[in-house]
């Protein structure tokens, strides 16, 4: 797939090393386009990005056309796109956030209703625990519409990829290299899978190779795309616990799973829950805890019709939240009483919490303390 002019421009920014994104964000909310970046002249660059003229000097001059032109053709080979920040697909969150790449290289569909997503990480030496505890809290966020983000790794990553896949969710994979590195046959398949349901996405250049420095600059980008960060297993030095605290700079939502305080992979989950992060034993609460938001989210794109499940209070229920509904329609019942009612019928963990999820937002239950839900909503 080709490029354009315009993303050529960003891909004359990606490509320089001694641009770093904050340096990038400040000169584009001072001049907007590449254009007016690279028309700037040195001294003006230096102003606004607080860099050195060094590096003002080598945005200005741009990579090595060897370079740009291996990058291009990189793309090329591997039917990847690249998603500059003023394309109408790059994602809304991470454009909200404190520190956004200049663009990304996108294999895959990136979608609006991505926005509604989820970050899941933990330990790549996971226990049996945690990878139950895992499948069983992913089930249930991409049952329930969520999008699941994850970085790929073995473990924990791993997990959430499938668990998203294998009930039908969509998954976004977001990498610390490029997506020209040559991957395992287990990972190529697993990307293959990704993509077929998601995206994988990176902001490093397709031949760049996994470096220790690129993961905490993943990380971030990781966090910031999602709602909330989700922790599943972690010893106390764990990569996770990083993408946990650049959660917490984008002030976003941190949840942890409790673990065995035996075990060393419980120690960093234990410390973040210790630390204020909450406590989660199941997707239900994590959606419990998003409601507010993904009802905003849900409130702010029904106008142009982009958001999942986004529909008018008034609007014909689906036959899950019919059924649902009419269960406690005449009595408050809790939630594992309303699953065990309603399994003969086929309705999982996942529908069923998006079901109740769209009942509350349209103003045809309660949720009450105890996890009980009531019909109306005096």
């Amino acid at each position: 797939m080709g490029l354009d002019s315009s993303a050529e421009l960003w891909l004359h920014l990606l490509l320089v090393p001694e641009l770093k994104k904050v340096h990038w964000f400040r000169l584009h909310q001072e001049l907007g386009s590449p254009d007016a970046i690279l028309g700037a002249s040195v001294s003006r660059l230096c102003a606004i990005a607080q860099i050195s003229q060094e590096t003002a000097q080598a945005i200005l001059r741009g990579p090595e056309a060897e370079t740009l032109a291996r990058e291009k053709d990189a793309i090329a080979e591997t039917g990847a796109e690249l998603i500059p920040f003023d394309h109408p697909r790059y994602p809304e969150n991470l454009r909200r956030s404190s520190a956004p790449p200049p663009a990304l290289y996108l294999l895959g569909d990136l979608r609006p209703d991505d926005r509604q997503a989820v970050v899941v990480v933990g330990s790549r030496q996971m226990t049996q625990y945690g990878k139950m505890a895992c499948q069983n809290i992913v089930a249930e966020l991409a049952g329930s519409g969520l999008t699941i983000i994850s970085g790929m790794a073995y473990g924990i990553d791993s997990i959430a990829h499938e668990s998203a896949l294998r009930n039908g969710g969509r998954t976004v994979a977001v990498l610390a290299q490029g997506l020209a590195v040559r991957e395992t046959t287990q990972r190529q398949e697993m990307r293959r899978r990704i993509i077929s349901q998601g995206a994988v996405l990176s902001e490093f250049p397709m031949t760049a190779a996994a470096e220790r420095y690129y993961f905490p600059t993943r990380n971030h980008t990781m966090a910031a795309l999602g709602l909330a960060t989700v922790v599943i297993e972690a010893g106390e030095k764990s990569g996770a616990l990083i993408t946990a605290e650049a959660a917490l700079d984008e002030n976003r939502h941190v949840f942890a799973v409790p673990g065995d305080i035996t075990r060393e992979m419980s120690g960093g989950t234990n410390n973040l829950i210790r630390a204020g992060a909450t406590l989660i034993r199941n997707g239900r609460d994590v959606l419990e805890e998003l409601k507010d938001q993904l009802g905003a989210i849900l409130r702010e794109t029904s106008s142009v019709g982009v958001a999942r499940g986004s529909a008018p209070a008034d609007s014909p229920l689906d036959p899950t939240a019919r059924a649902v509904l009419e269960r406690i329609r005449f009595e408050p019942l809790h939630f594992d009483l309303l699953h065990e009612q309603l399994a003969d019928s086929g309705i999982g963990f996942g529908p069923l919490s998006a079901a109740l999820l769209d009942l509350e937002m349209k103003g045809l239950i309660r949720h009450l303390p105890g996890n009980l839900y009531v019909a109306g909503t005096e």
